[in-house]
């Protein structure tokens, strides 16, 4: 659930592997290098939400969601950028 300026969005994306360390430093990460792109706080919190879940979900598929870490996004991130 994504909370901003006012607005609700919900997001689908996403698994129980993202449970782990670091997972929310790769998603503040994401949603800050959105803001200095020059993305509003709305849509920068509601792109970096999808584009962090769904790259979750896309690791978890390669590494399981009980294995996964918030450094295996990474890559993903990066695909899903291209």
């Amino acid at each position: 659930l994504v909370l901003a300026g006012g607005s609700r969005a919900l997001c689908l994306a996403g698994n129980a592997g993202m449970a782990s360390g670091g997972m929310g430093d790769v998603l503040s990460g994401v949603i800050g290098a959105l803001l200095a792109q020059g993305l509003d706080a709305r849509a920068a919190a509601r792109l970096g939400t999808v584009l962090h879940s769904s790259a979750a979900d896309r690791a978890a598929q390669q590494v399981g969601t009980t294995a996964l870490l918030a450094g295996d996004l990474l890559p993903v991130l990066g695909a899903l950028l291209r």
